[in-house]
């Protein structure tokens, strides 16, 4: 491990990290993962932004709480933070990871004074087709429940898929990264829910956007990245494609470039914040 990844590494989870800057940043990471995802970006940014690293609701603790949630706990997580962050900083940038991009996408929809720009990385807008086809002779028996009863709440807490290990190409991060090695199905089913209303709101998306996804991410697949990053409505947006990465980009072989990407990025947009503020005074 980099000495700048061990640097990151005691960083405090939900809690304010104070920074000189007036832009915060608010770090969500993805599903069955933990916030150590989301650390070697918390570094490159730490005191010059104003910090919150998000651990969503169901992470971290065990896989049984994970199937208690839905995607709306998901989203009350990164609320909670975006709150907290308001008080050092009027806005935002949210940067996501997997599902925690799709829920910034969410947060820009529904929060758009207090969202200055949205770092997507390895946005989760669609699953390889192989793990949906897992899926679906759960769907075909669950679609006669009602979908609000404790019988089927029951059964999704208790039917667990395994997963081949984290989707990292560095064989030593990808050994000791941590994170679920399970996944609910109730949890892939809200992230299929997530999916849909993001995909419907890409479009209204008008902050300035970057989105990081790799050729070789197994989890998600570019093409649907790229069709996202198309569907924003963001003027000011760039979309950058890494050739050696997985999925999990933020700690992988390339993590480097990815946390030059989202530095460069926050730091346009607080000196543009600044710029304008100072015209303002």
């Amino acid at each position: 491990m980099a000495d700048e990844d061990r640097a990151a590494a005691d960083l405090p989870v939900e809690q304010l990290i104070p920074g000189d800057g007036t832009l915060g940043c608010l770090l969500v990471h993805g599903l069955t993962g933990t916030p150590a995802e989301m650390m070697p970006i918390a570094h490159a940014l730490r005191d010059r932004h104003p910090l919150w690293i998000v651990r969503v609701a169901g992470h971290a603790t065990t896989v049984a709480e994970l199937a208690e949630t839905s995607w709306l706990d998901w989203y009350a997580s990164a609320t909670r933070g975006l709150r907290a962050l308001a008080a050092a900083a009027p806005r935002v940038v949210v940067i996501g990871l997997s599902m925690g991009a799709l829920l910034a996408i969410h947060l820009a929809i529904e929060q758009p004074q207090q969202v200055a720009g949205v770092a997507l990385l390895s946005p989760a807008i669609a699953l390889r087709r192989g793990r949906v086809r897992r899926l679906s002779r759960f769907l075909h028996a669950l679609a006669a429940l009602d979908a609000r009863s404790a019988l089927l709440r029951a059964r999704l807490a208790r039917v667990l898929f395994a997963k081949d290990g984290s989707d990292i190409a560095d064989a030593d991060v990808r050994a000791r990264h941590p994170g679920y090695r399970h996944v609910p199905l109730r949890a892939l089913l809200n992230i299929l829910m997530l999916q849909r209303v993001v995909r419907r709101e890409a479009p209204r998306v008008t902050q300035p956007a970057l989105v990081v996804h790799a050729v070789q991410d197994h989890t998600c697949p570019i093409a649907a990245a790229r069709a996202l990053y198309d569907r924003l409505g963001s003027v000011d947006k760039r979309l950058v494609v890494l050739e050696r990465s997985f999925h999990v980009v933020t700690v992988d072989c390339e993590r480097a470039r990815v946390r030059a990407e989202v530095a460069a990025f926050v730091d346009r947009l607080g000196a543009a914040a600044a710029t304008r503020a100072s015209v303002v005074s």
